[in-house]
């Protein structure tokens, strides 16, 4: 399927429905992959400072930028460096709430690890040269059962998870991020922690997220500032466009097809990441019950994705879900959906799956309109999308 055959009209619809009502969104930026065809992309509304949405604008993404840093940890237990089951503690020891006990990499990647507070908004009212001192005051509920028990980690988790990456690597976190899995995969238009140059240049096309909860919206204009763009935080201070979030999501079916990218860890440590760690749990926090990858939100339909999304679907939703972008392997499929609107978790959980809907309906009209493509020996099989499957 080409580009050019690939349209979208229901899913458009629903794009521009959304930003008309501006209910829930002032804009949308959308991409989606199917095999190594080019990304379709749409962009709709306003980009938060009264300027059209346009392809190349950048968002902040909140926690949909967590799986990049999965993926640098990825490369290093596939590397033979990290051990995903090896108490952290020798690594981590300022940490009391991982140091003491035997908290693991897998626990705190599944988010069993009992790093559920501080909290992100608790981290940022507090000065950065404070909260360092802030998390080394942090103790575990004796209560929680490591290993067992799961309780989504805004942040603490996967600053634990850019410390490991420091002290392996030799690197800081947003050089190894940059050199690791941003630049090798083509994803120019993603930061997590701007230099101050790279602010500057960009800073044009950063858009603003609105805060929808109440009837009078309001721009969250300390996310455009230079001190939160270039902060380094790879829990939910990344920058991004949907093309790229597509472009991070293909690359990864494709190894998990048999790419053999070597930028990419291997397909066999990729499936350990982007698979349950356990069966379907209540997560304390999300108040859901659903599965954990190591740093992947997985079967997604357990993540109010929606019923369509197969049950190898991965990825990963931030703020409530102004912003998703998953992974379908059994259709070959990467998409990336922004909205810079915040809104209630029972408005997105309404608004997301009606958009992941109009999406797999787009596909599968595209998909039955184009002939059947004669068998490769020998290639894994594809499915061809279908919506009664669940």
């Amino acid at each position: 399927m080409t580009a050019v055959e690939l349209a979208l009209p229901e899913t458009t619809a629903r794009l521009e429905a959304e930003v008309g009502d501006a209910i829930f969104t002032r804009g949308a930026q959308l991409a989606i992959r199917v095999g190594d065809a080019p990304a379709v992309t749409s962009a709709v509304g306003d980009d938060g400072r009264g300027r059209p949405v346009a392809d190349d604008t950048v968002f902040r993404v909140y926690c949909t930028i967590k799986p990049v840093t999965a993926v640098a940890v990825a490369r290093l237990v596939d590397a033979g460096e990290l051990d995903l089951d090896e108490p952290l503690g020798g690594l981590v020891a300022e940490l009391p709430a991982v140091a003491e006990g035997t908290v693991t990499l897998r626990d705190v990647l599944s988010h069993a690890a009992g790093l559920h507070r501080p909290g992100g908004v608790e981290i940022e009212l507090i000065a950065p040269e404070r909260r360092a001192a802030h998390f080394a005051s942090v103790r575990r509920d004796p209560r929680f059962r490591v290993g067992v028990d799961v309780a989504y980690s805004e942040r603490f988790a996967w600053h634990v998870l850019g410390l490991v990456l420091e002290r392996v690597s030799g690197q800081p976190l947003r050089e190894h991020l940059r050199e690791a899995v941003l630049d090798p995969l083509g994803m120019a238009d993603t930061w997590i922690g701007m230099t101050d140059e790279e602010y500057d240049a960009v800073a044009p096309r950063i858009g603003l997220n609105h805060d929808m909860r109440t009837q009078h919206s309001f721009p969250m204009l300390l996310e455009r500032g230079r001190r939160m763009c270039t902060e380094v935080n790879p829990a939910h201070g990344g920058y991004t466009t949907a093309t790229d979030l597509a472009t991070f999501y293909a690359a990864l079916v494709a190894q998990l097809r048999g790419a053999e990218d070597p930028a990419l860890p291997s397909a066999e440590t990729l499936r350990t990441f982007t698979s349950p760690v356990r069966p379907a749990t209540l997560d304390r926090i999300l108040d859901r019950e659903c599965a954990h990858g190591l740093g992947f939100m997985v079967d997604l339909a357990g993540h109010e994705f929606g019923p369509l999304v197969s049950a190898s679907s991965f990825g990963h939703s931030g703020n409530v879900g102004s912003s998703f972008a998953w992974a379908d392997p059994d259709h070959d499929l990467a998409v990336a959906v922004i909205f810079n609107g915040i809104v209630d978790p029972a408005s997105a959980f309404t608004l997301r799956p009606s958009v992941v809907r109009a999406i797999y309906r787009d596909l599968e009209a595209a998909t039955a309109a184009e002939p059947e493509p004669d068998p490769e020996p020998e290639a894994p099989k594809r499915r061809r999308f279908g919506l009664g499957r669940r």
